[in-house]
């Protein structure tokens, strides 16, 4: 789960409820063991069942200021990394957020893991783990209800690899009471068994469980722990929530596993952390949405109006020729306990007959955070009909299908997936719809809601054109051909073992994973650029937003500067009425970024048809950097551009393509700002933006009477608020009274007059060739405005490149070209 996946938060007295969550209490115990990697959990002996209507209940904040604890869980006493518990005080010193969960202030406590520390093997009894192991007390069976596991984590630091929640089994454990009574015989105990209701008594002997733990662990090898649940992406020193529901039918512990990156990797110097807070064990009910069918339907219902009969529970198939001969996680890894829900198409059913389970009513998502629905279906049968989840506006009943899938898929369970979001309060269902015969059953089984964008899978089955994980092919994003000229290179579908970075794609994050990068070739030049383009997309009122993974990564830094290059988002739309091409820019970052995936999202709004663009262009980096993308999922919401940084503001242009909205306002027609070219540029002054040949405009004047000429470049009308404009400007030529000056102008009337916010000229100018020097200007403003580079020269000329409007004013830089600089004089001698 990546850290804009969160499981949906429930209302609790500390937390306020988001959009996205449901509206009122789940009719029935819902419970789900949370993706990636395993449902519910299995029986792997035949030893008796503690059976047990509600489940041992157990939290840990960790505690606060000079009182932090690790409450009753505590470390695997066979590796020599620890979790140290620790608060947001010490964040600089022992790792960890700011803040904690709890308090949320810097004297809460919470659980830490320092990923660069390696382990003392020269210690007694320490083996090779290169993880931090937190287990928990002692647990019994969880009963089919099974048992909700809730908690905050973060992540940080190049160091860190991921956080996993382990379920170990513990069969031949007993709970030792005051009273000495045992659920189990072992040597020397009373062998009168104790009750489920004493196994839950809070006057257990913890003292003597905690003894009876540390013993068993001593042989610790892991060998036999099933991975709940797991997340691997950096959460950037914020806390995300995770939540998982497990069933298990004998004695047991949970262990929450901090890895660091491997021993070899070069990136284990640098400090990291792993953080864990507000562990809480609670009734499988508190998972929400969560179902595993094993004790029920949990929260979700029959539909009672719009359906022909009802899904019905099974633990499996009774005809050989359709349907699962058991649950999903049974089926995978050789449980013999589990249930699942399923439809039967046996008499009386007829094709077309469908059945429905709605959930409760959910509150609309917010435009940042749509849900993402994981389940897995089995659909074996030469009559299987159709499957489907729909979306339903709780207001006016208007439905919509968002994830088909038709026809047998053989005698497997497959997960499925699929983004949700709405304006408006909704329900969702799923429809099971008969197919030609009888031999049609389509079950479903491990449903889990988690908020967070994840594109439809398998891709045929979603309606949203664009989502994409590249596990299978490119879901019909392509490259323009050579005859559009658009591009110079492709993007390429890599499989992640053949590739030195990244390592693992983002899907699944295994070398085994694909996504798209931007190969590098022999003959390769600065500014080269690589084109994916998705298919045309049905033009909207709504916002849409369209949310993607990338890798941006330069290993070593040369001396002039990190020069990886770019990746840029863009819509493409046609004006009907001009019939003229629109090619809009949303989103960009340059350079390197760091060796991990990381999120990014950005709105699109068109009302006419339109197509997204991914730009990928390298830099003069010799053959050193990495570029991928991973994961694109289109939901609508009007979301927010993620990180700050990429966002792409109006006035923005690195004149890599064209001068963006920027317009000559020149009167004079001989001499005009110019677009360099191979042709026609100044001599000696490379691009600033990726240091190829071209991709910057220019003004170089050349008059024999020495008049001065006055050229103008305008920005398009810029929003009225307090701005920042960064730009790169350089100077050329001979002359010593050429200048260049930013004015700011009314956004209607005369384009020649503005008030002068930064000014430059040549005079004393020493530098025997052009050099890029960066500049910056504060726009203060409560009105629409526009902007205008105004160059003045008779002999020489300036250049301009990546332009950047930022939010806020700042300082004039370089500080001389203040409009009201006086200049620094040196005191008077006495």
């Amino acid at each position: 789960i990546s850290p804009n996946e969160r499981p949906i938060p429930r209302p609790t007295s500390k937390k306020k409820v988001p959009s996205g969550t449901s509206s009122k209490s789940p009719k029935l115990p819902a419970k789900r063991v949370s993706p990636p990697v395993l449902s519910s959990l299995l029986v792997f002996s035949e030893a008796p069942v503690v059976q047990q209507s509600s489940v041992i209940t157990e939290t840990c904040d960790f505690g606060t200021n000079n009182d932090v604890v690790l409450c009753s869980w505590m470390n695997v006493n066979v590796t020599s990394l620890k979790w140290r518990p620790s608060r947001g005080e010490n964040a600089y010193w022992m790792g960890g957020p700011v803040e904690d969960v709890t308090y949320g202030d810097k004297f809460g406590g919470y659980a830490v893991f320092e990923t660069s520390e390696r382990p003392d093997l020269g210690l007694v009894g320490i083996s090779a783990f290169e993880s931090a192991m937190l287990i928990s007390p002692l647990r019994p069976s969880t009963g089919a209800e099974g048992v909700c596991v809730k908690y905050w984590y973060s992540i940080g630091g190049l160091s860190a690899d991921r956080v996993r929640v382990l379920l170990h089994p513990m069969p031949n454990a007993k709970f030792i009471k005051e009273d000495d009574r045992t659920t189990s015989s072992l040597e020397g105990a009373n062998d009168k068994p104790a009750t489920a209701e004493e196994c839950k008594n809070p006057e257990m002997d913890k003292n003597k469980n905690r003894d009876q733990m540390l013993q068993m662990l001593s042989t610790y090898d892991g060998s036999d722990d099933v991975v709940l649940w797991e997340a691997r992406d950096v959460t950037m020193g914020k806390w995300s929530e995770g939540q998982i529901v497990y069933t298990y039918n004998m004695p047991h512990a949970i262990i929450v596993e901090g890895i660091p990156v491997s021993s070899g990797d070069i990136n284990r110097r640098f400090r990291g952390f792993i953080a864990i807070d507000e562990l809480n064990f609670a009734d499988s009910s508190e998972c929400g949405a969560f179902c595993t069918f094993e004790a029920g339907t949990c929260g979700w219902v029959q539909d009672e109006n719009l359906d022909d009969f009802d899904w019905t529970l099974s633990r499996g198939s009774l005809n050989p020729s359709t349907g699962p001969p058991r649950d999903r996680s049974s089926f995978s890894n050789g449980g013999m306990m589990g249930g699942f829900a399923v439809i039967d198409s046996g008499y009386p059913r007829r094709p077309g007959d469908r059945a429905r389970l709605l959930t409760e009513e959910f509150q609309a998502t917010d435009p940042d955070t749509p849900l993402c629905m994981r389940f897995w279906t089995h659909m074996y049968g030469n009559g299987v009909g159709s499957l489907r989840v729909l979306i339903i506006n709780s207001q006016d009943s208007d439905e919509e299908t968002i994830w088909e899938i038709s026809g047998e898929a053989g005698n497997l369970w497959y997960q499925g997936q699929v983004p949700i979001s709405s304006s408006k309060p909704f329900n969702i269902a799923f429809e099971g719809e008969v197919g030609r015969n009888n031999l049609g059953d389509i079950a479903l089984d491990d449903i889990s809601i988690i908020q967070g964008p994840c594109p439809s899978a398998p891709q045929i089955a979603g309606n949203n054109l664009g989502d994409c994980t590249f596990e299978v092919d490119e879901c019909g994003w392509i490259s323009p051909g050579a005859r559009d000229r658009l591009d110079e290179i492709d993007w390429v579908r890599t499989v992640a073992s053949e590739n030195r970075e990244p390592r693992t794609d983002h899907t699944i994050g295994t070398q085994q994973g694909y996504y798209m990068t931007v190969p590098k070739g022999s003959v390769q030049r600065a500014g080269d650029r690589a084109w994916l383009r998705s298919t045309t997309m049905k033009g909207s009122t709504d916002t849409m937003c369209v949310s993607f993974w990338y890798y941006m990564y330069e290993p070593f830094i040369e001396p002039s500067g990190p020069s990886l290059g770019a990746l840029t988002l863009y819509v493409w739309s046609q004006d009907p009425l001009e019939g003229t091409t629109i090619l809009r820019p949303l989103w960009s970052l340059r350079n390197h970024q760091g060796p991990n995936w990381l999120y990014a999202q950005s709105k699109v709004k068109s009302e006419n048809d339109y197509a997204v663009i991914f730009e990928g262009t390298w830099g003069q980096s010799r053959g050193n950097g990495f570029m991928g993308l991973d994961d694109i999922t289109i939901f609508m919401g009007d979301c927010t551009t993620m990180p700050d940084k990429a966002y792409v503001s109006l006035g923005d242009c690195d004149f890599q393509r064209d001068s963006c909205s920027w317009v000559n306002t020149t009167t004079d027609p001989d001499f005009r700002w110019a677009s360099a070219s191979i042709s026609r540029r100044p001599t000696s002054l490379p691009d600033h933006t990726f240091g190829g040949s071209v991709g910057y405009v220019f003004f170089d004047v050349f008059n024999q009477n020495a008049n001065k000429q006055t050229l103008r470049k305008t920005s398009p009308v810029l929003d009225g608020k307090e701005s920042c404009i960064g730009f790169w400007y350089a100077s050329f030529g001979s002359g010593s009274e050429s200048s260049l000056s930013l004015e700011r102008l009314l956004p209607e009337g005369d384009d020649t007059r503005g008030e002068q916010i930064w000014i430059t000229s040549s005079k004393g100018r020493v530098q025997t060739r052009p050099e890029w020097t960066y500049a910056q200007a504060p726009i203060p403003a409560n009105n629409k405005f526009k902007l205008a580079f105004v160059g003045e020269a008779s002999n020489g000329g300036y250049a301009i490149d990546d332009i950047k409007i930022y939010s806020g004013l700042c300082k004039v830089r370089p500080k001389e070209a203040d409009p009201n600089y006086v200049a620094e004089r040196e005191p008077p001698l006495n």
